[in-house]
């Protein structure tokens, strides 16, 4: 048990110091949203750091298209879009058709989340930093969050786990 809170703090702090570095003013500072609900999504607790304020004004779609005035959610009905949607959308945005999480050929700058059915969020590949790979996302009307790993989310979750990734053509 100690290990495993040891571990966690590690994490935490491995997620504080690589937010300060890679750009992020504070670590904290600026998240509204209480952790027990960031928490419920992630496979890590504490999985996360603050890097723009929480808004509607636009969605995890959209920050993956360098839009922060839209959100962007093109496809219609209750259900989200299929894997192959997506790759439609994004081809027709100047990227590529997705690639397995496992492949590692290309400038990868987008991850998809979710399965081949429904793919509910979107996140950026952010840097590698000594061998540590790091993602960005805006979650939802949420925060804009750094995270430890391109696969952050609990499979269970409403995100999922990372299923494919994306590069510009």
């Amino acid at each position: 048990m100690l290990i495993l809170k040891v571990k966690k703090m590690i994490l935490s702090m491995s997620i504080i110091l690589s937010a300060i570095t890679l750009g992020s003013a504070t670590a904290f500072a600026g998240i509204t949203t209480s952790p027990t609900t960031l928490n419920a999504m992630l496979k890590t607790s504490g999985n996360y750091a603050w890097l723009g304020n929480a808004t509607g004004q636009y969605n995890c779609l959209a920050y993956v298209l360098d839009n922060y005035s839209s959100w962007i959610w093109p496809w219609s009905g209750p259900n989200n879009p299929t894997a192959s949607d997506v790759n439609i959308y994004l081809r027709q945005k100047g990227f590529g058709y997705g690639e397995p999480m496992g492949s590692y050929y290309g400038d990868f700058s987008i991850i998809s989340y979710g399965t081949e059915s429904s793919i509910g969020h979107f996140g950026r590949i952010a840097d590698t930093v000594n061998g540590v790979q790091y993602s960005n996302a805006k979650w939802g009307k949420l925060e804009r969050l750094q995270h430890v790993g391109w696969s952050p989310y609990k499979s269970s979750s409403t995100y999922g786990d990372a299923y494919q990734k994306y590069a510009r053509k």
